[in-house]
């Protein structure tokens, strides 16, 4: 594989918990091939993390880890402070090591652990968005993550360190925000008269449609962008709707008004609208 062959790193070692080969680690195993010794919570654990990848040698003790550059780490949350006092039993030089933190929960202290003893370290991560992978990290062990998520046939999402609330609020708005909006466009088109399975397919193809057209063209795409609406349609739009759709429409309207910078008398007229 190239993204381990390209820096010299013919092996790597990992440090795992849990469901590995479900995770990254498993596609990377597959992939890449070349998986030296596994070190677990136990020696039973680790033989049993190498027969599930198929691949791998359980080691005994962490020192295994000592002759390879890269090494990967997974676990599930209940299970990291037992790899880590498994990972800081025994005396390894981790100075030049890259560190690859695979699928695991971003708050737990595991980058920084490695970090202070000298290592390159980046984390990999599903993070909702088909077909990328978020990376987050610094140094050798960024471009090593890089190489990965390539040849993972996947794409990276680098998030720069202290922008990771603005992602997290994007996955939120872009996911958990919408769904809702979607469910109450659905029950709308019911209230037509459409059955569910044509309100639903209706409902799914408007926001594709608008999702779609943002992508091509941008902000240029907002329906309002060049030409402003009847204000007294508008009114009558939302005096039609019902709670708890009409104030967050009315909001998503007036956002969208002062975000795109666009007809200010819409606004006004929007935020007299009782």
């Amino acid at each position: 594989m190239a993204s381990l062959t390209e820096y010299g790193q013919r092996e790597f070692g990992l440090i795992g918990a849990g469901a590995v080969a479900a995770s990254l680690v498993g596609k990377l195993a597959t992939k890449a091939g070349g998986l030296g010794p596994i070190v677990g919570v136990s020696y039973r654990v680790a033989s049993r993390i190498a027969n599930t990848l198929r691949a791998g040698t359980a080691a005994r003790s962490a020192a295994a880890l000592d002759p390879v550059r890269l090494v990967v780490f997974h676990s599930p949350p209940d299970q990291v402070d037992s790899l880590m006092e498994a990972a800081g039993s025994v005396e390894i030089s981790w100075t030049g090591k890259n560190v690859l933190i695979l699928d695991c929960d971003p708050s737990h202290p595991v980058p920084a652990w490695f970090a202070a003893r000298g290592a390159s370290v980046a984390s990999v991560r599903n993070c909702g968005v088909p077909g990328r992978l978020r990376i987050e990290g610094s140094g050798p062990a960024l471009l090593v993550a890089q190489r990965v998520v390539r040849d993972l046939g996947m794409r990276a999402i680098e998030i720069p360190a202290g922008a990771e609330r603005h992602f997290e609020a994007a996955i939120l708005a872009g996911t958990a925000a919408l769904t809702p909006l979607i469910d109450q466009t659905v029950d709308l088109l019911r209230r037509c008269g459409m059955r569910d399975t044509e309100a639903l397919a209706v409902g799914s193809a408007l926001f594709e449609q608008t999702a779609r057209a943002y992508g091509y063209s941008g902000r240029q795409s907002w329906a309002w962008h060049n030409r402003a609406p009847e204000p007294a349609q508008i009114r009558e739009q939302l005096q039609g709707i019902a709670e708890p759709l009409r104030p967050a429409l009315r909001q998503l309207l007036l956002m969208g008004l002062a975000s795109l910078d666009r007809h200010p008398e819409i606004a006004t007229a929007i935020r007299g609208e009782a």
